[in-house]
């Protein structure tokens, strides 16, 4: 080996060894910098634990974790084992933990929040037995509003005998519903009985016939009807522009059902029962007009005005009454007397004379009752008065008693008696009617609805 490539040799070999030398270790790969980050990532994490459990485990009740929190960071990072530390538990989870002394740090622990209480409106408690007569009375309801609809639609009831069936069948639902404490019920139970009462008019509409008597009448009763039903609508529902509304159809309507009925009393197209319904509906517009307008001093003259038609109807009553004429028979006259004095017993409560006004009504209950008496003994088994005609004369009888027990200081049971006795009476005769075609069965249900109705007033006054 010559002298050169010794060298080169020589040189190699060194230049291998300082490159070994001087190669950098594997460990010093790692940037300092990562393990900074490492750290702050670890510190952020038990700071987004924390605020978990001491803010959001009182207060969240729907999510397991709020929306700052990664669950990726809480599987990662390892959480340094010390005594002051808690740990992550999911909320749906409920951990076995043993029973521990109270120690002083107990007393500095963060308590979680406390969900707010909501509280619950208190619900009338109605037994099982209340609730069956409930269900047994909207039952009834029921079949009183689809029968007399069957029976109106055919032509066998009149309009007013409609209406009275309608008012008492959809009244009971009310109070059912009242009952139950059922919110918005009587605005939904009035729009129902709207339904009804447009296709009577719409019925009405179509029976324009030359030998039909009486249709104008009727067609613009129905109407009056309807914007009465209107009227308790928005009366429930509190809307003031609609009522006001509805009172001004009111009055434009009676007025005009008065004149009809007065051009057909004078040709004999309308009886004397029909001028009194049209009398009345004047009466009743002005007394809500003036309720709405806070003009209630001018109710002692409308008073006045009503009282003086019911003086020229009970003349003519009268007069009927003397000739013998059928018109004129002897429960019709009573009636007439009754509603007269009924009327009369209103317009000296508004004097407050309570005397008189006792006095008055005491003859209205009189009267109707001795209505209602005569029909039962002597026209019902005859023949010549019906179970509707029963019932419109019971109904009577018990309105005069409701106005006569708010003037007296003492109630009397031997009415209550009398009342009730009579309307067992007419709950036995329905028992003995075996033909039930025609209108009968829906004047057998109003005799149920009004037996419910005083059931229903004991029901009431039980929960109070």
């Amino acid at each position: 080996m010559n002298d050169r490539t010794h060298f080169f040799l020589s040189c190699g070999i060194l230049v291998l060894v300082v490159s070994l030398a001087l190669r950098p270790q594997p460990s010093e790969f790692l940037s300092p910098v990562t393990a900074q980050n490492l750290t702050i990532q670890q510190e952020t994490s038990l700071e987004s634990i924390h605020r978990f459990l001491e803010i959001e485990e009182g207060l969240a009740t729907v999510s397991l974790a709020p929306a700052e929190l990664d669950l990726a960071e809480v599987k990662t990072v390892r959480l340094p084992s010390k005594p002051d530390r808690r740990e992550f538990i999911p909320m749906n989870v409920v951990p076995l933990q043993e029973k521990q002394d109270p120690g002083p740090s107990s007393a500095s622990a963060a308590v979680p929040a406390q969900k707010p209480q909501v509280s619950s409106p208190v619900v009338k408690r109605i037994s099982s037995q209340e609730n069956r007569q409930l269900r047994q009375f909207e039952s009834n309801a029921s079949d009183l509003i689809d029968q007399s609809y069957d029976s109106f639609s055919r032509g066998l009831m009149t309009l007013s005998d409609y209406q009275l069936a309608l008012n008492v069948a959809y009244q009971t639902r009310i109070n059912v519903a009242d009952l139950r404490d059922a919110k918005n019920a009587r605005v939904r139970i009035l729009s129902e009985k709207q339904a009804l009462l447009e296709k009577a008019v719409e019925q009405l509409q179509m029976m324009n016939q030359p030998a039909a008597q009486g249709w104008f009448g009727d067609v613009v009763h129905a109407r009056l009807i309807l914007a009465q039903n209107q009227y308790e609508i928005a009366v429930a529902a509190e809307k003031k522009d609609q009522m006001g509304f509805a009172l001004r159809e009111i009055n434009r309507l009676s007025d005009q059902y008065h004149s009809v009925r007065k051009q057909e009393l004078m040709v004999g197209a309308a009886d004397l029962n029909e001028y009194r319904r049209a009398s009345r509906s004047v009466f009743v517009a002005n007394l809500e007009t003036n309720s709405f307008d806070n003009r209630e001093e001018d109710n002692g003259s409308n008073l006045a005005d009503y009282i003086r038609r019911l003086e020229r109807i009970q003349e003519n009553v009268d007069l009927l009454s003397e000739r013998g004429a059928g018109l004129g028979r002897k429960d019709l006259v009573e009636l007439s007397r009754a509603q007269l004095a009924y009327v009369q017993g209103n317009s000296y409560r508004h004097q407050k004379d309570e005397r008189m006004s006792r006095m008055k009504f005491e003859q209205s209950r009189k009267h109707a009752q001795e209505a209602w008496e005569v029909r039962m003994n002597d026209y019902y088994p005859r023949g010549t008065s019906d179970l509707h005609e029963l019932t419109s004369a019971w109904i009577m009888w018990r309105s005069a008693d409701a106005e006569l027990k708010q003037s007296e200081t003492t109630k009397s049971s031997e009415t209550d008696r009398e009342l009730q006795a009579g309307l067992d009476q007419m709950l036995n005769l329905t028992g003995q009617i075996q033909d039930r075609r025609g209108r009968m069965a829906s004047d057998i249900s109003l005799v149920y609805c009004l037996k419910d109705a005083e059931l229903l007033a004991q029901l009431k006054q039980k929960s109070e």
